[in-house]
């Protein structure tokens, strides 16, 4: 498996994320599937995660590593944005 890190940036946050890249060949063709690892390589207890198969490059399955990660963050940094504003809300009532 191909390794590779990247840091992803994203309005005021910046986050190290590890992916995985492996390769089936058939008929001359290559196949990529990527995976998220969900800590560095070189963890013990690291996971791959697999995210897409089928991907026909290996420079499109970096591009399709990096707009996964930032769709990723942009989720985490809204469902964050919402619980804080749910615990105001709640602070209120109090």
């Amino acid at each position: 498996m191909y390794k590779f890190k990247r840091n992803i940036h994203l309005k005021d946050r910046s986050v190290e994320m590890w992916f995985g890249l492996t390769s089936k060949s058939r008929n001359q063709h290559s196949n990529f599937t990527l995976y998220v690892l969900t800590e560095g390589p070189d963890k013990p207890f690291s996971y791959a995660e697999p995210i897409k198969s089928g991907i026909p490059s290996k420079k499109e399955a970096e591009r399709y590593a990096i707009t996964y990660a930032k769709n990723l963050l942009t989720q985490l940094i809204e469902r964050e944005k919402e619980e804080k504003k749910a615990q105001e809300g709640e602070n209120e009532l109090l």
